[in-house]
C-alpha cells in the first residue's frame, strides 16, 4: 500500500477531491486497484466510480459483471456497467478482438468522464503487463519510441499499479482475504501475448529472478531518452518540415543535416500524419523513406495507405496518389482571334500568339508521351519530360500541369512559358488571344 502511494505521489497522479473512473473487470489486478484507491478514499476525498464493460464473448461475461456488482455494493462504490458487442465492432471495423475491446473500454472510460464532467481514469496495468508489452513489441518490431513501454501517467490516464510485480498483487489481495474472478482464455497460448504471459516471463524469471524488474527498469529509461527524443525531433520538425495539402514536405539539405535517428523521427512522424494514423507504418517504410534523401530527384516509392514518397526538387514529398487524367483538364481555354496586336500587362494565364502557325486544332489538356516544346529563338526544342526536368518542376506536377496543345507540338505551358515558336513578330499577321480560365 505504502509502495502504490509512493509511486502516485512521485507521478503525481490525484489530488484532492479527483473523480476516478475505475475499469474493473473482476481480475486480480482490476479488484486490487480498486481496493487501493478505496484505502485512499477518505485521505484524498476521492470521488470513485467503478466501470465494468461486459463485452459478451464469453460464457463466464455475466458471472464477471455480477461479481463486480456485489464488490461494489460490498465497498460501498458507485459503479456503471456498459454491454458492448466486441466481437461485432471488431467484424465491422477489421479490428482484432483486443484492439476492438481497448477501443470500446476508452470510449466507455470517456463517457462516464463526460457525465461526471471531467476527471481521470484509473487502469490497472502491472510491471508483468509493462514487460510483456516490450517483449510483445520487440517481437513484433519496433523502435525506441516503442519500447518505453506504458506510461504511469498519460493525459488523464493513470496506472497507479505500474510499481507492482503480479505475485505482490496476489499477496495484496490474499492478505485482505479478497477473492476475485479468473479468466480462462487468458491460459489460451494460441494468443501471442498470453503465450509472453505464461512461458516467456517465466522463463525469463527462471533466468533471473528479476527479470520482470530489469525490463521495466530498461523501460523506463528508454522513457526518459525517449523524451529528450521528442524534444530535439520538435525542434528539427519546426525547421525540416511544412504541410503540402495533406502531405508534409521535408527540407531535404535541412534533413541530412539531422543524425540519424532523428532523421527516422521526421520520417516515421511525417508518414504518420499524412496518413492520419500509426498503425502499419513500419521500420521498412521509415528507412525506405529516409533513403529517397539520397537518391536522384524523381524517384518515388509506395507507403501504406494509398500513399506515395517522393524525391522532389522542393525536397522529401509524402502524399496521396495522384489519378492521372488521360484526356481533357480543369478549366477553360477562350479563344479569341484578332488582326492587330494589343500591348496589355503581362499575366500567367493570357497570352497572345502567331495564329497562323497554329496546325491543327488547339487543345486544353494534360501531358502525353511524344510532347515537345520549343524552348529558344532560334527554333531548338526538347522533349516536355526534358523541359519539365531542366526547369526543376516537380515530378508530382507534371501531370497536372494544363497545356494549350497543337499535336504534339505545346503552344503554352500554362502558368510557366509560352512556346518561342508561336510568339508574336513583326510578321505576323493574325493573332490569337489565348486567356485560361
Amino acid at each position: 500500500m505504502d509502495k502504490v502511494r509512493k509511486f502516485m505521489e512521485k507521478h503525481h497522479m490525484i489530488g484532492q477531491g479527483d473523480f476516478i473512473a475505475v475499469g474493473v473487470s473482476g481480475g486480480a489486478d482490476s479488484v486490487c486497484l480498486l481496493l487501493l484507491l478505496c484505502e485512499l478514499k477518505q485521505e484524498y476525498d476521492l470521488e470513485l466510480c467503478a466501470v465494468h464493460i461486459n463485452h459478451g464473448i464469453r460464457r463466464e461475461a455475466f458471472k464477471d459483471q455480477e461479481f463486480v456488482e456485489n464488490l461494489c455494493r460490498r465497498r460501498k462504490v458507485p459503479w456503471i456497467t456498459f454491454s458492448e458487442d466486441v466481437k461485432g465492432t471488431a467484424e465491422k471495423q477489421s479490428m482484432s478482438l483486443e484492439e476492438a475491446g481497448r477501443m470500446i473500454r476508452y470510449r466507455c472510460f470517456r463517457k462516464v468522464l463526460d457525465m461526471h464532467g471531467g476527471g481521470k481514469i484509473a487502469v490497472a496495468h502491472h510491471q508483468n503487463d509493462q514487460a510483456e508489452t516490450m517483449l510483445y513489441r520487440m517481437s513484433r518490431g519496433t523502435g525506441i519510441q516503442g519500447l518505453k513501454g506504458m506510461e504511469a501517467v498519460r493525459a488523464d490516464v493513470i496506472r497507479p499499479l505500474l510499481c507492482l510485480k503480479k505475485e505482490e498483487i496476489l499477496a495484496y489481495l490474499k492478505e485482505k482475504d479478497q477473492d476475485w474472478m479468473e479468466d480462462a482464455s487468458n491460459e489460451d497460448n494460441t494468443f501471442a501475448r498470453n503465450k509472453i504471459r505464461n512461458q516467456v516471463i517465466p522463463a525469463l524469471t527462471k533466468v533471473n529472478a528479476r527479470a520482470v524488474e530489469h525490463i521495466v527498469s530498461l523501460s523506463e529509461e528508454i522513457e526518459e531518452w525517449s523524451r529528450y527524443l521528442e524534444e530535439q525531433l520538435s525542434e528539427a520538425w519546426k525547421a525540416c518540415v511544412k504541410q503540402e495539402g495533406k502531405g508534409r514536405l521535408i527540407d531535404t539539405g535541412r534533413f541530412l543535416e539531422e543524425p540519424e535517428p532523428i532523421r527516422r523521427l521526421l520520417a516515421k512522424q511525417a508518414i504518420e500524419q499524412a496518413a492520419g494514423r500509426k498503425k502499419d507504418i513500419e521500420k521498412v517504410h521509415i528507412q525506405s523513406f529516409c533513403d529517397l534523401a539520397f537518391r536522384e530527384t524523381g524517384k518515388s516509392i509506395d507507403l501504406p495507405y494509398g500513399l506515395i514518397g517522393r524525391k522532389t526538387y522542393g525536397g522529401l514529398l509524402v502524399e496521396e496518389k495522384q489519378t492521372r487524367a488521360e484526356t481533357g483538364t480543369a478549366g477553360q481555354l477562350v479563344l479569341t482571334e484578332t488582326d492587330r496586336y494589343e500591348k496589355m500587362e503581362e499575366k500567367d494565364f493570357t497570352k497572345i500568339i502567331d495564329y497562323d502557325k497554329i496546325d491543327k486544332d488547339i487543345q486544353l489538356r494534360y501531358r502525353k508521351s511524344g510532347d515537345f516544346f520549343v524552348f529558344s529563338k532560334d527554333g531548338k526544342s526538347k522533349s516536355l519530360s526534358r523541359f519539365f526536368i531542366d526547369q526543376k518542376i516537380p515530378r508530382e506536377e507534371r501531370d497536372r500541369i494544363p497545356l494549350a496543345a497543337d499535336g504534339s507540338r505545346i503552344i503554352w505551358i500554362i502558368g510557366h512559358r509560352l512556346s518561342e515558336f508561336y510568339k508574336v513578330s513583326e510578321k505576323t499577321k493574325r493573332y490569337l488571344r489565348l486567356e485560361y480560365n
